[in-house]
């Protein structure tokens, strides 16, 4: 939460210093400064202006008043106040703009930009709160003209920035801004700072759907929505750049890695499958499609599926790069669980001698396949009967 005074940051801290709260000052030369109290921090910054200003650094110096202060903000909508009665300080027509759904720079475009070449990305973010204004070609060109500027931005400025605008509501808007104006060219880099090709897609009803429906499994994955979507956007012949320039950690990698092997077995799904069968038979078909992707990618596995350090989570949402979003939301993909064998590794050991682990890993999968093959249904009594079976025969060779 932001506060501003018209005390002299300096003065301001002292005070607060003598009341034994706790400030962190490090930033005390942009006349701002961070109180803590209990679990909240507030930021307090004195009126200011800009000296200097060089991208996102600025040399600042005390202002006067609170239109001066509001003037070096980015938008007329940033430019609200509240005293210390809870009335509303509005000294450049933000609430205006607010009503009338308008999205304005605080004078000269060209002018905000240069001071913070984030800001575009911020345009776009906060353009999807008001849809249904056009942008000016006057505003394009500007906004254009700063564009190669976005590579000098920071990795966890980028970052930070793609986190909020996809948790913003209408985050497709956003996203068709960036798209409209080129700016999604510019946000990975390369050796050479050389232009992208942008979004592979204009359509973004699929990360649409996911954040709609899989938050649960994002979250339980403890992955995030940059690492899920940035692929979905760009494409995963540009990975490499996704994770150098959002930093992302190796679980993500490993995730995002994971995902592009099973790319190759699109070919292997069968759209005709959903043609004609019924909801339950859809959702047999994914499942064996999963298995049988798993063995492929796995194929000296010695556990049960279950037990996969590859969680089952990671597989379905590999499928939306797979299978067209109508057939996902046909047999609601993410609310999918994998079946529970009615076999475990304890009751095939009891079979074999304890050490006969070449046997036992064996039955393992024989026991797995035929469970799958048979649509989950096998019951534990089949399961061990047919184990036997195969055991019979290879005793006799």
């Amino acid at each position: 939460m932001d506060f501003v005074t018209s005390m002299d940051i300096n003065l301001f801290a002292k005070k607060i210093l003598k009341k034994k709260i706790k400030i962190y000052q490090k930033n005390i030369q942009y006349k701002t400064i961070t109180i803590i109290l209990g679990n909240n921090e507030y930021q307090i910054t004195s009126f200011r202006k800009d000296l200097i200003t060089f991208g996102r650094q600025a040399y600042v110096s005390s202002a006067d008043s609170l239109h001066q202060d509001s003037l070096r903000r980015d938008f007329t909508v940033n430019a609200l106040y509240l005293n210390e009665k809870g009335n509303l300080r509005d000294p450049l027509g933000g609430l205006k703009d607010i009503k009338n759904k308008e999205l304005k720079f605080i004078g000269d475009p060209i002018k905000r930009i240069e001071e913070d070449y984030l800001r575009v990305l911020r345009f776009c973010r906060f353009f999807a709160a008001f849809p249904n204004k056009n942008i000016s070609y006057h505003l394009k060109n500007k906004i254009s003209s700063k564009l190669y500027n976005i590579s000098t931005l920071s990795n966890k400025r980028m970052k930070d920035e793609f986190t909020k605008i996809f948790m913003v509501e209408n985050f497709n808007i956003s996203l068709s801004v960036m798209s409209e104006l080129k700016i999604d060219r510019h946000i990975l880099l390369n050796k050479k700072n050389e232009i992208q090709e942008g979004f592979k897609t204009k359509n973004f009803s699929t990360i649409t759907y996911i954040k709609s429906f899989a938050m649960d499994i994002i979250n339980e994955e403890k992955l995030d929505l940059i690492s899920v979507f940035l692929p979905l956007l760009y494409g995963f012949d540009k990975l490499e750049s996704i994770i150098q320039r959002f930093e992302l950690n190796k679980k993500k990698v490993t995730f995002n890695k994971f995902v592009f092997s099973l790319l190759k077995f699109s070919k292997l799904y069968n759209q005709k499958i959903f043609e004609s069968k019924n909801v339950k038979d859809k959702k047999i078909y994914i499942l064996k499609f999963i298995w049988k992707m798993r063995c492929s990618i796995y194929p000296n596995n010695t556990t049960f599926f279950k037990n996969d350090k590859i969680p089952f989570n990671w597989y379905k949402l590999a499928l939306f790069h797979i299978i067209p979003l109508n057939k996902i939301d046909e047999i609601d993909l993410c609310n999918v669980k994998w079946p529970i064998i009615p076999i475990n590794r304890h009751k095939v050991q009891e079979m074999y001698r304890q050490d006969d682990y070449i046997k036992i890993n064996q039955s393992i999968k024989i026991a797995e396949k035929f469970w799958v093959n048979n649509d989950f249904q096998s019951s534990t009594n089949q399961i061990i009967i047919f184990l036997k079976t195969i055991q019979d025969g290879n005793d006799k060779l």
